[in-house]
C-alpha cells in the first residue's frame, strides 16, 4: 500500500474555483483538471472537507452532475487571504 498523498487544504480548492467559474458554478470534473495529480476519490475527500467547513456549496444540476461554488464563507476566507 503506497502513503497517501497530502489532499490539498481547503483555501486551494476554493481558489481553483474562482479560476474556473469565478461567482458561478462549475463541475466536479472541471475542478479535478486543476488538480491532476489527485485521484478522484481524494478529491473528493478535500471537497467533502470545504463544504464541512462551509467554503464551497455542492449541488447536483438538473443533468444528474455535481456542481460546485463558492460560498460567501469562501469568499471571505479567499479575499482576506
Amino acid at each position: 500500500m503506497s502513503p497517501r498523498k497530502p489532499l490539498p487544504p481547503p483555501e486551494e480548492i476554493v481558489a481553483a474555483i474562482v479560476a474556473l467559474a469565478d461567482d458561478g458554478f462549475c463541475r466536479r470534473g472541471e475542478l479535478a483538471q486543476s488538480f491532476p495529480r489527485l485521484e478522484s476519490r481524494d478529491l473528493r475527500r478535500a471537497l467533502r472537507r470545504a463544504v464541512a467547513q462551509g467554503l464551497v456549496i455542492e449541488r447536483r444540476g438538473p443533468d444528474g452532475a455535481f456542481h460546485l461554488a463558492v460560498s460567501s464563507e469562501g469568499w471571505n476566507r479567499h479575499r482576506n487571504g
